[in-house]
């Protein structure tokens, strides 16, 4: 298979598809259902979706590279490589989240004990 035996119509779709993909992306930026932050990585593999789409013949000379049998198998290693990342990046903003929420809890705890002990040292003083 040759970059020029693709499709024109397959590779339209594709070209559409990257198009709508990007735009979901920064339709959720301007409508804030994304940080800037995190959506670097979407709009990182939006752009090499649309590389691929635009320029196939990358996808083979990788494949030729790679010794891959099927572009196919390429696109699924390459799409399967790039789950893992989001997953791997996602675990650690987790973790990292969970961490600064047990950091929170326990000083709300010490708060709210300090905040009784000053209760019951008024309520003591009114007392006397």
């Amino acid at each position: 298979m040759t970059a020029a035996h693709i499709d024109p119509l397959f590779r339209a779709l594709l070209i559409a598809g990257v198009v709508l993909y990007l735009g979901a992306i920064l339709w959720m930026l301007k409508k804030n259902k994304l940080t800037v932050r995190y959506s670097i990585i979407w709009l990182l593999s939006g752009l090499v979706f649309a590389v691929f789409a635009v320029c196939p013949y990358i996808v083979l000379v990788l494949r030729d590279w790679t010794q891959i049998e099927t572009v196919a198998n390429l696109v699924f290693i390459l799409v399967i490589g790039f789950m893992l990342l989001l997953l791997l990046s996602l675990s650690s903003i987790v973790s990292g989240q969970a961490e600064k929420l047990k950091r929170m809890a326990q000083k709300m705890a010490l708060l709210e004990r300090r905040v009784r002990e000053l209760e019951e040292q008024a309520k003591n003083g009114k007392k006397s």
